[in-house]
């Protein structure tokens, strides 16, 4: 099959990415085309050129005039650029419309709008919880459009779609390295930004008397230097924004990730990778963590409570995990959240949509 991918317009899709859903991305494109598949790739420039077939990058904002600056209803220029972007995108996929699924992996109502002029069926990826520009897209899409949720509590929060999505739990590729040797440090990655908890993780390291490694993006600068820098000592380090195989190193020598949101996380992409890592995985119960964090890859606990709350049920689940086998850890992620079957469903989903079968299942 031909696919043409519109990925996210605020990114490119390259490594260290920039959050799950740009990971997500790059290993959908790479296993389609492991497959056969011909992928054309809309991305921001910058994007890694190995991912695609053919990679359209999104085209820069134009600048504006002097008379266009001074309008007072001027929208953000994050809000511009993104209708930039997209509206480039389905003109270009209009005057070259030889595919034959578009997968919409942005979360932008533009591609939606304009599903019933798009020269194949639309699929999009729901990575979040609704907001409303996403669901004005649903409300403006085609009646044949399709959705997939990467978890079911994320797919019962979006009770506007107007047909069932398809559940397709996110993947994790095995990159053949075995599950490590585990360590006395814990993990903590991810975007490091408040509704994702790092503060959560010092203070069980804290609690527990263990050093613990943070890794990740800083998102939010003002809140990481005020909540996390005074934290950095006495065993608290954070060693940055790290490669995919830097931070598979860092885990695989971790005795177990803790995953601390404060929001009603859609899957919980770090989860997968360290398990996949053979790391044990201490998480709060939010979201589509119940679906990740099974018995066989770590403990999931109480997200309900106050800080002190989450802070001993995190501690107790450590000691849950102790006994856990890296090897049976990974076992386990490789076989409930391998990146091959997450493939194999999406290429299932495009063929339902391409023979018009299974669409409103």
């Amino acid at each position: 099959m031909r696919i043409a991918m519109f990925a996210t317009s605020r990114h490119p899709i390259v490594e260290p990415y920039a959050g799950g859903q740009e990971a997500h991305t790059a290993l959908l494109a790479r296993g389609l085309r492991r497959l056969g598949h011909h992928v054309r790739l809309y991305a921001c420039a910058g994007t890694d050129e190995s991912l695609a077939d053919e990679i359209v990058p999104y085209p820069l904002l134009p600048p504006l005039s002097a008379v266009a600056q001074l309008d007072h209803q001027l929208p953000e220029p994050d809000f511009l650029s993104d209708h930039a972007a997209f509206t480039s995108a389905v003109v270009d996929l209009l005057a070259r419309p030889d595919v034959d699924v578009v997968h919409n992996q942005s979360l932008h109502f533009l591609p939606l709008a304009f599903s019933t002029v798009l020269p194949a069926p639309l699929v999009t990826t729901l990575h979040t919880p609704p907001f409303p520009w996403m669901e004005l897209g649903v409300a403006l899409a085609g009646p044949h459009a399709a959705y997939a949720c990467v978890s079911r509590a994320n797919a019962r929060d979006w009770t506007t779609l107007p047909v069932a999505p398809r559940i397709i739990l996110n993947g994790v590729e095995d990159d053949g390295v075995g599950p490590g040797v585990g360590g006395d440090d814990l993990v903590w990655m991810g975007r490091l930004t408040p509704d994702k908890g790092a503060d959560l993780a010092i203070k069980v390291a804290r609690r527990v008397g263990r050093p613990l490694r943070l890794a990740g993006p800083v998102s939010d600068r003002v809140w990481f230097e005020e909540v996390i820098t005074p934290e950095l000592h006495g065993g608290i380090e954070y060693v940055g924004h790290l490669s995919h195989v830097q931070l598979a190193a860092l885990v695989r020598t971790s005795a177990a990730a803790l995953v601390t949101p404060r929001w009603e996380e859609p899957f919980g992409l770090v989860a997968a990778e360290a398990a996949m890592w053979g790391t044990p995985v201490v998480a709060l119960a939010r979201g589509g963590l119940a679906e990740v964090v099974t018995s066989g890859v770590g403990a999931l606990v109480s997200g309900g409570g106050g800080d002190d709350q989450l802070v001993m049920a995190l501690s107790e689940g450590l000691d849950a995990v102790s006994d856990l086998r890296r090897v049976d850890v990974q076992r386990a992620a490789r076989r409930d959240l391998g990146a091959e079957r997450m493939v194999a469903d999406y290429v299932g989903l495009y063929r339902d949509l391409v023979t018009g079968r299974g669409v409103r299942t």
